[in-house]
């Protein structure tokens, strides 16, 4: 097979727009039997009850920002300044974005009158 084919993209596309209504109806009626039966009454098998493993928390985040700009501060190569403006902006966007959902309040708010 040559790479062209292997690029060419047109086959699928167009295998994609033979799908019939009943090509469709049937795929969403399998997914749906699928979910049924993941699904023992009201509780959820197993198998869709291990929760997904975690990512990093927004502290653990920002502290390997802060780690990688101290270990490439003393590098002068391009990539190194890409990367430590980089870090600063993954910074301040995230300090932004928790700002963004903060809420006002008033001093007022946090006491109680008697």
């Amino acid at each position: 097979m040559a790479l062209t084919e292997l690029l060419n993209l047109a086959m699928e596309t167009h295998n994609m727009y033979e799908a019939s209504d009943e090509d469709i109806f049937t795929a969403v009626m399998d997914a749906k039997k699928v979910r049924e039966m993941n699904t023992e009454g009201d509780e959820v098998s197993n198998d869709l009850a291990v929760p997904a493993e975690l990512g990093p928390t927004c502290k653990e985040a920002l502290q390997a920002s802060l780690l990688l700009q101290e270990f490439i501060s003393d590098m002068d190569s391009p990539f190194a300044c890409n990367l430590e403006v980089m870090l600063c902006s993954f910074g301040h966007r995230t300090r932004v974005l928790s700002m963004q959902g903060m809420e006002n309040s008033k001093i007022t708010d946090y006491f109680t009158r008697e």
